[in-house]
């Protein structure tokens, strides 16, 4: 079984490709504003990379949120797109967990992994995890909290995983370890997990799939001044 994982939430353009062993390989670019103009041309590359072709793969795995509002988009209405053309399934991966999960790969002895994501006027998208020797399980549902709650019980034994490496470090000091989550986006990660939620027999109907926001998207117009 081969998956296809695509990555979008953050400024990481990522995709990947797993199977029910592990990973096998991935492709990112890092830059804002660059989603819709890479993606297909970074699967493209890769599947040419392995020698794979898109009418191999046995389906598409894609990150489902919490995150940017535009790259979710980009990345759902990509998957949408190829699993309606190569009559794939879909599956939808929770964001903050395949994080959690890339994080255990780099801190294999690490006990929890809070995911703090900035949210805008001052709040934050947060989720923790624990570690269990490699496996991740969820102990704080995902949801959007303040910057102190999101520190709270955290210790030595923490990795906070963060776009907003220079805001946490000056809550918490140097007691915690904190991460720039860039390096822990990535689309083979989302296609590894997305083997397991498939062999559970969860296949996402893609028709209906929207990404999980949390927070309504809101248009701000700047007031033209009268003169």
């Amino acid at each position: 079984m081969t998956i296809l994982g695509i990555e979008t939430s953050t400024a990481v353009c990522s995709v990947g490709l797993a199977n029910e062993f592990d990973v096998q390989a991935e492709r990112s670019i890092v830059e804002t504003h660059i989603h819709s103009e890479k993606l297909l041309t970074l699967i493209q590359e890769l599947c040419d990379e392995q020698k794979i072709k898109l009418s191999q793969l046995d389906g598409v795995a894609v990150s489902i949120g919490p995150g940017s509002f535009t790259g979710l988009r980009i990345g759902l209405s990509t998957a949408k797109g190829l699993c309606f053309a190569l009559e794939k399934p879909l599956i939808a991966v929770p964001t903050f967990l395949s994080i959690a999960k890339s994080v255990t790969r780099s801190h294999p002895e690490c006990a929890r992994i809070v995911v703090c994501i900035d949210a805008k006027q001052r709040e934050y998208y947060i989720g923790a995890y624990e570690n269990n020797n490699g496996t991740v399980c969820e102990v704080l549902a995902v949801h959007i909290g303040s910057l102190s709650s999101a520190l709270a019980g955290a210790s030595t034994k923490t990795v906070i995983v963060t776009d907003s490496a220079g805001e946490v470090k000056a809550s918490s000091g140097d007691s915690l370890l904190v991460e720039d989550v860039v390096s822990f986006c990535r689309g083979d990660i989302i296609a590894h997990l997305a083997v397991s939620i498939r062999n559970s027999g969860t296949i996402s109907l893609w028709e209906h799939l929207e990404p999980m926001y949390l927070k309504d998207f809101v248009v701000r117009t700047q007031m033209k001044l009268e003169k």
